[in-house]
């Protein structure tokens, strides 16, 4: 057995894994560009970003004691799902973050609010 067998296994097996990476990233942003293709699909990444409140602060005022913590640490781990679609809207295309941000965009397929 070589003596740099160990060595050369993991070699592979972090090359592997880095490729497995870049696939996965590429097939995302073939799913973005798939979904910025239609009203209705980016209708649906509005809506994501919107409730991930990225663009929000968070208002703790009124929040009960104690609930300060639970609350940040919820509102963090949607935020960070929400830096994460951003990231891979701007890798995709630098376009798709403007386009989705323009409110006159898409307005006939905008859900009719009671």
């Amino acid at each position: 057995m070589d003596a740099f067998a160990p060595y050369e296994q993991a070699e592979k097996r972090q090359k592997l894994a880095q490729s497995r990476v870049l696939q996965a990233e590429a097939a995302l942003r073939e799913a973005l560009t798939g979904l910025m293709a239609h009203p209705q699909g980016r209708l649906l990444l509005r809506w994501l970003l919107e409730e991930c409140r990225c663009f929000s602060a968070l208002n703790l005022e009124d929040a009960p004691p104690g609930a300060d913590a639970l609350r940040l640490g919820f509102t963090e781990g949607r935020r960070y799902v929400g830096a994460r679609l951003l990231r891979l809207l701007r890798r995709a295309d630098p376009e798709y973050l403007p386009r989705l941000l323009n409110p006159q965009e898409d307005e006939d397929h905008e859900p009719d609010h009671p």
